[in-house]
């Protein structure tokens, strides 16, 4: 089962099969047991109940048993206190409490205490309290970047291009892009895709995968697929198949 806003996706189930894959979301994975087992491409199997895997690491996880992956926008506030809690480690275990609260909700979902609406609840609850508290998700000090992020934020609802960005921040296009990279970190173009990928989400619950792919301006659904893959890591046939529950806030 999935829920997805436009900066965290949840994930609930068994992982019995899975490829390597990277994508640009960070990644939270818990499960009640020590149950997960995560490989890194051409390293050696860790087990483990709780990882961290940060943007574009190529891993491979199984859990036989049920867990619970998080994936956030690495521009998002939570994704900015990921940072400062892990720097530039490929994974980590997760902080006991942040990692306790999470399992606890998984383990009332896994006896049935709560359904799967009131964990998303629950654990958009607990992500609200441990992201950043800065006042510009992105963490910019450049008000030129800083105005572009505010402006994605207030204007969700649709997908803009290069040229209007920049123009908005009084940039050209090829400046916006050096800048944005340079005060971020992060692909603006990637950073784009996200948001794209996200709003496409509602509709594949009531369109198939190539007139979603159409309306968002894939050249056909095998391009939307490998986009869509690279961005969270699964296919959206695997997610319509799971009965997956797509919500923006």
């Amino acid at each position: 089962m999935f829920q997805f806003d436009k900066n965290f996706g949840l994930f609930v189930g068994d992982l019995t099969t899975n490829e390597f894959h990277k994508h640009y979301a960070l990644q939270i994975s818990v499960s009640k047991e020590s149950s997960m087992n995560l490989t890194l491409k051409n390293e050696t199997e860790k087990s483990g109940d709780s990882f961290f895997i940060s943007s574009r690491i190529e891993h491979k996880l199984l859990s036989p048993k049920t867990q619970l992956t998080i994936l956030i926008n690495p521009l998002s506030s939570l994704g900015h206190q990921l940072y400062i809690n892990y720097g530039k480690l490929k994974v980590s275990t997760l902080e006991t409490g942040f990692k306790n609260k999470l399992v606890g909700i998984l383990s009332k979902f896994n006896t049935s205490e709560i359904n799967f609406k009131e964990l998303c609840a629950l654990v958009t609850d607990v992500l609200n309290e441990y992201q950043c508290s800065c006042k510009i998700e992105n963490h910019s000090k450049d008000d030129r970047i800083i105005k572009a992020l505010e402006f994605f934020d207030g204007n969700f609802e649709k997908v803009y291009s290069l040229e209007e960005v920049a123009e908005i921040c009084c940039l050209s296009p090829s400046r916006f892009l050096h800048l944005f990279k340079e005060k971020t970190g992060l692909n603006f173009r990637r950073y784009q895709l996200w948001n794209k990928m996200i709003k496409s989400l509602p509709y594949l619950s009531v369109n198939s995968i190539t007139d979603t792919a159409h309306m968002f301006g894939f050249t056909d659904s095998s391009h939307y697929t490998r986009t869509f893959k690279e961005t969270f890591g699964l296919t959206p046939k695997f997610m319509v198949q799971k009965n997956s529950q797509f919500i923006q806030v």
